[in-house]
């Protein structure tokens, strides 16, 4: 029995091993692409951000920065609230939203913003409002997808640069004491900024000076992890979801031909100044769907372009500049499996906005990308598969 029981170990892991390696070649072979299988038009003149979607009950809900106005449609494109709340009516969430609202049960809408946590129901109507305990940071954010409010057991969380702080981009202590993400508890009405800089990331161990643009963080909820990519820094960050947030893993992403933010000489740095570094590259967007994770993401300029823009003196040079690399750094898309595993990347079809899209009941729903030739008095929203081909 004893030579049966050892052949019979052989097999399996010999089968096991043939099964692995067979699983190896088909990811290897297999090839994904991006669908559009459906598609919604809205009619409105004017900007609109993506803020929610809810296809169970065939609402979206949008957001006019430009006039303050917090739309919802349905799936046919009819108008069903046009909240406007910004002003200094009694029921007012005030000037600034922190992130995008959430369409919740019967409609309601809930939101965060420097007045505490609203919501409103589904003629916008206030329901109820809860203040900060005590005043909160002032948070650099806006009502779009792509600072999605993520909720994890009642807490909620998004990405929380602070606008103005006590030193700058000048100084270690600006990247020292820098937070990437803000933790909201609704029911304490709190605001508590976590998850510093990591000690290995560019922006603190260069010596370099960095925009708050090229920190601006992407992040998602997988089961109990923050997963976090600072801006330009190309490295998946696995954070415990629950408090201190201790760092579990940083993976580099295998983007393609990725040319990473260099910054600038802090001894010629105006601390006064906001400046946008367009030639490095950066990451816009994150999300989880189904067995990927998904980041939309630019590769920044090589460095003879790089070294053009950075010599660009004037309107006229730059607009013969941009015209002359136009359509060579495009956004794409980034596919890994839930280690941060890299499988593929993909170009972003002309039409999808690169970065405002969202994951709803397992499908992506994505916004229209501006059209910056002419102005439409329309938006759509794109149902996205990605499929093996």
């Amino acid at each position: 029995m004893k030579p049966s029981l050892n052949f019979n170990f052989l097999s399996f892991a010999i089968f096991s091993l043939v099964l692995l390696s067979c699983e190896q070649e088909k990811a290897a072979t297999t090839k994904l692409s991006l669908a559009i299988t459906d598609s919604i038009r809205i009619d409105y003149l004017g900007l609109l951000d993506f803020m929610d979607i809810q296809p169970k009950n065939e609402r979206i809900l949008f957001h006019d920065r430009q006039r303050g106005i917090i739309l919802m449609t349905d799936f046919k494109g009819n108008q069903l609230l046009k909240m406007e709340k910004g002003g200094d009516q009694k029921d007012s969430y005030g000037g600034f939203l922190y992130s995008a609202a959430k369409i919740k049960e019967s409609d309601h809408i809930s939101l965060v913003s420097q007045n505490g946590f609203f919501e409103y129901d589904a003629n916008g109507n206030l329901i109820s409002h809860k203040a900060f305990s005590k005043d909160p940071p002032l948070l650099a954010g806006r009502a779009a997808a792509d600072t999605e409010l993520m909720e994890h057991k009642g807490l909620l969380f998004q990405k929380g640069l602070v606008a103005w702080g006590k030193y700058n981009k000048t100084e270690d202590e600006y990247y020292n004491q820098f937070q990437l993400l803000v933790k909201f508890d609704p029911e304490k009405g709190t605001a508590e900024r976590i998850i510093n800089l990591e000690e290995d990331s560019p922006f603190r161990s260069s010596g370099r000076a960095y925009e708050i643009s090229e920190m601006n963080p992407s992040l998602t909820i997988l089961d109990d992890k923050l997963l976090v990519i600072a801006g330009t820094d190309p490295y998946l960050n696995f954070y415990d979801i629950e408090s201190p947030h201790q760092l579990l893993n940083r993976k580099r992403i295998d983007f393609p031909n990725y040319h990473m933010g260099e910054g600038a000489d802090r001894s010629k740095a105006d601390p006064k100044a906001i400046a946008f570094d367009e030639s490095a590259g950066r990451t816009y967007t994150l999300k989880v769907y189904k067995d990927y994770l998904i980041t939309s993401f630019s590769t920044g300029y090589d460095p003879a372009d790089r070294e053009v823009y950075k010599t660009i003196k004037n309107r006229e040079d730059y607009s013969d500049f941009k015209n002359k690399i136009k359509n060579k750094y495009l956004p794409a898309l980034h596919l890994m499996n839930h280690q941060g595993e890299t499988l593929q990347s993909l170009a972003l079809p002309e039409k999808l906005d690169h970065r405002q899209f969202l994951v709803r009941n397992g499908s992506l729903w994505w916004l229209s990308k501006f059209n910056t030739d002419k102005e439409e008095d329309f938006v759509k929203i794109y149902k996205v598969e990605i499929i093996e081909k």
